[in-house]
């Protein structure tokens, strides 16, 4: 991973960002403040990593190893998009429900990227804790997974983010 994209993935993973933001919601018994996924996927010979991150205050981003000189692409967004936002709102709760399913690390300690291709990481952390649980994708896509609402959910705000930037570069003005 190149060090722009470690930058803003490990950005989101700091829920202290928050700390003197107004309307910080904490989620479940744990607390949740933010909630994602990680997905691998193969480029040629290489891994690619695509992040997906939402907090409670309705903000959202997506990010994603590229081919540029950064290494570092990315939308952030959700604002005035009310579908994109209420998908994200929905993956945040299902995440807070799940954190007794997941492995946990103490708030600050590094996630671990998803281990190869056709692999994604479920993530969701508090002022104290990170949790986190690698599943294959075709496994998270199982409707009796418990990990389904999830990532289903991810993967629609995933979708409303490329729709979201579709509809930017079709619009006249925006190259």
């Amino acid at each position: 991973m190149k060090q722009a994209y470690i930058n803003m993935r490990n950005f989101w993973l700091d829920v202290k960002n928050l700390e003197n933001r107004q309307g910080v919601i904490e989620l479940g018994a744990d607390k949740i403040a933010v909630a994602g996924v990680e997905m691998a996927l193969a480029d040629g010979d290489q891994i690619k990593h695509v992040f997906l991150a939402t907090n409670s205050l309705g903000d959202s981003s997506l990010y994603f190893e590229n081919n540029s000189k950064s290494g570092l692409g990315g939308v952030i967004g959700g604002h005035g998009h009310e579908a994109l936002q209420n998908a994200a709102a929905h993956m945040l709760a299902h995440a807070s429900k799940l954190t007794a399913q997941m492995e946990t690390l103490p708030a600050g300690s590094p996630l671990p990227a998803p281990s190869g291709d056709g692999y994604v990481r479920l993530f969701a952390v508090s002022k104290e804790k990170l949790f986190h649980v690698e599943l294959k994708e075709t496994d998270a896509r199982q409707p009796e997974n418990p990990f389904y609402p999830f990532f289903a959910y991810s993967q629609q705000t995933l979708g409303f983010f490329r729709a979201q930037e579709a509809q930017a570069s079709s619009t006249p003005g925006r190259a």
